[in-house]
């Protein structure tokens, strides 16, 4: 009898090792892998090798001056069309319609690689 329970609490105490070196090996692989595994984490790359910055300018109608002549001048490659342009333009001046009077201001958007303070 003392035999049996010998040998049925050395199981038990085998058993409890065997979850005890389980659960260590466990541990060491996923931290293993939480520390190498950020080294493939893929980084998001900016395509663009220059940030471009928005900036403002005022100007002011001369005579003959419309919003389309303004438009074809202070245009540049950073606004898909000339339109755009001009619905921008429209809207930060908040003009009502596309009638501009000589003498007035003009708020023109425009883009810089330049940083400006």
């Amino acid at each position: 009898m003392k035999a049996e329970e010998r040998i049925r609490r050395n199981r038990i105490r085998r058993q409890r090792q065997l979850r005890r070196r389980l659960s260590l090996f466990a541990a060491a692989v996923l931290l293993t892998l939480s520390m190498t595994g950020g080294g493939f984490i893929v980084r998001a790359r900016d395509v663009s090798p220059d940030p471009v910055y928005k900036y403002y300018t005022s100007i002011r109608i001369e005579e003959g001056d419309s919003l389309w002549s303004i438009a074809a001048a202070y245009k540049n490659g950073s606004f898909e069309s000339r339109q755009e342009f001009l619905q921008e333009v429209i809207q930060i001046n908040h003009l009502l319609d596309s009638d501009i009077r000589q003498g007035d201001y003009l708020i023109i958007p425009y883009y810089s690689s330049e940083f400006r303070r």
